[in-house]
């Protein structure tokens, strides 16, 4: 198993031509997904303890529905990146002429998003680094909270942890993208030309997307 994933990371060519001898299997990818959604489940805690220091005494058991709430879409977030990557990929690559069953795309898909577990981890680290350390004032009233979450987002939008972690996102998507191009290839049977452009083209619109982000946060 731990060979399988190095091999996954560092050499998806070989793994992914391997795999095409198999029958398709979305156990594994699932297993990344799941692994996923719990890191992300992980990562909102330091945000949601913040919003229930935020709230008044009376009003602590919404916050701890909030955490709940927060958590559970978390975590099914990692099943929902899957399931959209997976299904962008077999679209665009109908694009190209590309062969290959919807479960062979999906299974290499989820291989795929194994660095975003990597990821994650630093995302979290990250997360609990910029708000473990902020004071929350005493606030009796919506407007009191209210300026302090504006005021929050103006810190964390200058702070460079914040930027470092979009940065380390950005990386970390590189990283899955030439992934993804070598599973596309084998899963939908196309040139590697082709395979760039299924992958480079929905991934580069996303990775557009965070650098405007991060450099409005600049």
């Amino acid at each position: 198993m731990e060979t399988g994933f190095l091999r996954v990371l560092f050499e998806p060519g070989r793994f992914f031509e391997a795999r095409m001898q198999d029958r398709p299997s979305l156990k594994i990818p699932a297993l990344i997904a799941v692994v996923m959604g719990l890191i992300g489940a992980v990562s909102v805690i330091p945000m949601t303890d913040l919003t229930m220091a935020m709230l008044p005494a009376e009003m602590q058991g919404l916050g701890v529905i909030m955490t709940i709430i927060f958590a559970a879409f978390a975590f099914a977030g990692g099943f929902l990146a899957w399931i959209i990557y997976g299904f962008v990929f077999h679209l665009v690559s109908m694009i190209f002429k590309g062969q290959g069953d919807l479960e062979r795309t999906m299974e290499f898909t989820g291989y795929g998003l194994l660095p975003q577990v990597f990821g994650g981890i630093i995302g979290t680290y990250f997360s609990y680094r910029l708000l473990s350390g902020l004071n929350v004032p005493p606030m009796t009233n919506p407007e009191q909270i209210a300026e302090f979450s504006e005021n929050l987002v103006s810190v964390l939008a200058t702070d460079p942890l914040a930027q470092i972690a979009g940065l380390v996102t950005i990386l970390f998507t590189i990283w899955s993208a030439n992934i993804w191009i070598f599973g596309m290839k084998y899963a939908r049977n196309l040139s590697t030309r082709d395979a760039v452009l299924t992958v480079g083209i929905p991934v580069g619109l996303y990775i557009l997307y965070m650098l405007i982000t991060l450099a409005g946060w600049l």
